[in-house]
């Protein structure tokens, strides 16, 4: 009987770990974490406000793209490009997207984008949603005067 109880009461307490640790403002959605890094696969964007979202081909140095969710509540993306120069070897672009995330209500994120970034969004919502992160932007076109939408899908490498 005293050996029942210990087992059970070590049970407990991890679980009571384990449903405190979600509590916090970085922690992740408990069952999958958004932290680590995470790897391009889809892109989808619309022509303007109103229109649905259309899945926007990929190229090989697209799929290298990747964007780090670090612990500390930051994120970096790293963009890959097609180089002439290099015989169409993928290059990195010099300039990352960096910004903060924070966790919303529910299991949801949002990304809060550095100014010196190229698209200043208006919206963010990121989601984990069956092992995948998903991004959707919006933003105002400066040349179109439309709300933009544009949404990214990653996966996880590490």
């Amino acid at each position: 009987m005293d050996k029942f109880l210990r087992t059970n009461s070590a049970r407990l307490v991890v679980l009571i770990l384990m449903v405190y640790s979600c509590g916090s403002n970085y922690a992740s959605a408990c069952q999958e974490r958004i932290t680590g890094k995470w790897q391009l696969r889809h892109e989808y964007n619309n022509e303007g406000e109103g229109t649905p979202l259309k899945e926007f081909p990929l190229s090989k140095c697209d799929k290298q793209t990747t964007l780090e969710i670090l612990n500390n509540g930051r994120f970096i993306e790293k963009s890959y490009y097609e180089s002439s120069s290099l015989a169409g070897e993928c290059a990195k672009d010099t300039e990352e997207t960096t910004g903060d995330w924070k966790k919303t209500s529910g299991n949801g994120f949002t990304f809060l984008y550095d100014k010196n970034s190229v698209v200043t969004p208006i919206e963010s919502k990121v989601s984990i949603e069956k092992g995948k992160l998903k991004v959707t932007l919006a933003y105002n076109d400066s040349d179109s005067g439309h709300k933009i939408t544009l949404k990214f899908i990653y996966v996880r490498i590490s």
